[in-house]
């Protein structure tokens, strides 16, 4: 088992699950679960992002499927980010599998949201690309992390079809 330190890749893992689940806490999941997350920090934070880019899917109606999306946060981003922050500390063989689902995922997602703000109207490009700037490094990092993780559970499984 190596150090955290020393895997640069999952050391960028680890330092967004760390930032992850704070952001959900904070931001994303605060218009589904209002009674239980709305605190000051949260209505600072989210006035300051809807106020700073005028992000439509924390602004009005929001459309059912990305409320989905923020629920899919909630019951499966969280409990896996948690897992993950130990799991890439101790270098848990598991790691790569549960990584490819999330990367995978947090991939089709973001990409949805992304296609969603280049397609609205009402907002400018610039506006546009503001939100690209937000949107897409969880589009990178979501492909880069599944692209990893199917590279080492395929390599995984070939050393291990070749010791057999």
């Amino acid at each position: 088992m190596s150090s955290l330190w020393s895997r640069k890749r999952d050391l960028i893992y680890f330092g967004f699950f760390a930032i992850h689940i704070p952001i959900i806490f904070l931001v994303d999941a605060v218009p589904v679960l209002p009674g239980l997350l709305d605190n000051p920090v949260s209505r600072q934070l989210r006035g300051f992002y809807i106020a700073t880019y005028r992000d439509k899917f924390f602004e009005g109606p929001v459309p059912a499927w990305f409320t989905s999306y923020t629920w899919m946060e909630i019951l499966y981003h969280v409990p896996l980010s948690v897992w993950a922050l130990g799991a890439l500390l101790r270098d848990d063989p598991l790691i790569p599998i549960h990584l490819l689902v999330f990367g995978f995922q947090s991939f089709i997602t973001s990409w949805t949201c992304l296609m969603e703000v280049w397609s609205w109207e009402d907002r400018t490009v610039a506006e546009k690309q503001s939100l690209t700037m937000l949107y897409g490094p969880y589009v990178a990092l979501g492909a880069f992390m599944a692209l990893d993780m199917f590279g080492r559970t395929r390599s995984s499984l070939l050393d291990k079809s070749k010791r057999e």
